[in-house]
């Protein structure tokens, strides 16, 4: 049997083909885009369906494959009436559209998270609905049902009218995290109708056959079953083998973003409150994301403002500027807020900064402290969930950023921990496919990653260096308050 990940991202889609014993077949990509809608940005939907189409059935004609399981982007949804006709298009996850519904409720903070396992944020899908419902009432009164994009798109290959896995669920902010169904106490609570959403689904369930017109037009006869996949950073979880407690994968994309396991949600509204939300896993278990808004962008930022990442005789821009570090660290303290702040302050209004630059430092000296800022970020993301018992004992790194030796280096002797690079560049398309695998081969995706999963040798922390980043890390915590207060 073959099993074909598919991972759909805010621009850009991914699949990949795997055989039983783990190994790659296949892989394909394509873009999609966004447009405008009423002047603002929406996720073009059918330009996404004509993607997926054309990669699966590119895919079909290569490696003939037994089911598809989609890893998805979280929050953004379409409202369908009741001839399935779209109403809306997808907002972005980023899209400002919901904060002030958001804001109205987080008086009730504490009864929402002790249910969803999110507080009051404008990103969750229930409060872009709310902002329909209060802006767009003619359009939210003919709605008959929302989807989720991954849950849509299961719709379109399969004529099923949808079921959202947990964890997906999870994000539109209404979903009992405990019970694992639609909460009729959260939707009465927002005064919305319970029956707008989809049923939730264990991830790895299967769910459907891929509709006879598709089949057609990939000339075959024979049955393909659609699995449930996940939200993308639960699927980038476990194509990085993260299945139990003590492991935590740390995507290192434009945005960076930490995902770790654990046994029981947390209660602490605190936690909420920092922006640490609790995820229905795999097996019982439950995750949460530290996030990072400003990571490959900040990078690339800088890049091309010094010089584009244009290929010398040496290499890339990149491993030129890298070959400079020294093996000290650089004394800069660098406040990656430069898209505001993500989890723990959440804090989308405040900024970055670069501090302690002398004439003694180098270009390279900059870009290794934006580097050194970053993981600083991360740890202090480490350190405040470990307050909530959150305490991961390793680092899995995926994404553009664990490409760089030197990056991965400087994670470890800032947060201490073990760093592992993972040898696939897809970890989302990885653990979509595990999912299938799963349902097809009746194995457990802990079992399966043994075999799918391939982690190279770690990179540990240097003892003189982490003493040094310990104290540089000390006056990082109170960057944030200092910087705030000159701008308020």
């Amino acid at each position: 049997m073959r099993f074909l990940g598919l991972d759909i991202g805010t621009t850009r889609i991914k699949c990949g083909i795997y055989a039983e014993n783990g190994s790659l077949l296949y892989s394909d990509g394509g873009e999609y885009g966004v447009r405008q809608w009423q002047q603002e940005t929406c996720l073009d939907i059918e330009g996404l369906q004509r993607c997926v189409k054309k990669l699966l059935k590119r895919a079909y004609s290569r490696f003939p494959f037994d089911c598809v399981a989609i890893s998805s982007l979280g929050e953004s949804f379409v409202l369908l009436d009741e001839r399935d006709k779209i109403l809306f298009p997808p907002m972005l996850y980023t899209d400002a559209r919901g904060e002030t519904e958001a804001e109205y409720f987080k008086k009730d903070a504490e009864k929402i998270f002790r249910i969803s396992g999110v507080c009051p944020q404008g990103m969750y899908s229930v409060y872009k609905l709310l902002r329909i419902k209060n802006s767009y009432r003619e359009i939210y009164e003919k709605a008959e049902k929302l989807m989720l994009v991954g849950d849509y798109i299961g719709y379109i290959l399969t004529g099923n009218r949808g079921s959202d896995d947990y964890a997906s669920a999870s994000r539109t902010g209404v979903l009992d995290i405990r019970k694992k169904e639609i909460s009729f106490e959260l939707c009465a609570l927002f005064g919305i109708d319970e029956k707008l959403f989809s049923p939730v689904v264990r991830q790895g369930e299967i769910i459907g056959e891929i509709r006879s017109e598709l089949l057609k037009e990939w000339e075959t006869k024979k049955s393909i079953v659609l699995v449930a996949g996940s939200h993308d950073q639960v699927c980038a979880a476990l194509g990085a083998g993260v299945t139990d407690t003590g492991t935590c994968v740390d995507g290192m994309g434009t945005v960076e973003c930490m995902t770790t396991v654990f046994k029981q949600p947390f209660d602490c509204l605190e936690a909420g409150l920092c922006g640490y939300p609790n995820v229905p896993f795999i097996d019982e278990l439950y995750c949460t994301y530290l996030l990072n808004y400003s990571c490959g962008s900040l990078v690339r930022w800088w890049m091309d403002g010094r010089f584009s990442d244009v290929e010398t005789e040496s290499g890339s821009a990149f491993s030129v500027w890298e070959k400079q570090f020294r093996e000290v660290p650089t004394g800069l303290l660098v406040l990656p807020y430069f898209a505001g702040a993500a989890t723990p302050y959440q804090d989308l209004s405040t900024v970055g900064g670069i501090v302690g630059l002398k004439l003694s430092h180098t270009s390279a000296d900059v870009y290794k402290g934006i580097l050194e800022g970053l993981c600083m970020e991360m740890r202090l993301n480490l350190e405040t969930a470990g307050n909530f018992g959150v305490r991961p004992r390793q680092l899995i790194a995926t994404g553009g950023g664990a490409a760089s030796g030197k990056w991965l280096q400087i994670k470890a002797d800032i947060t201490g921990l073990p760093v592992y690079p993972l040898e696939s560049k897809e970890a989302g398309v990885c653990g979509a496919a595990m999912l299938g695998a799963s349902a097809l081969g009746k194995e457990s995706v802990s079992t399966l990653k043994e075999r799918f999963v391939k982690i190279k040798a770690p990179y540990l922390p240097v003892g003189e260096r982490k003493k040094e980043y310990d104290e540089l890390f000390e006056r990082y915590k109170k960057l944030y308050r200092t910087i705030k207060n000159l701008y308020e």
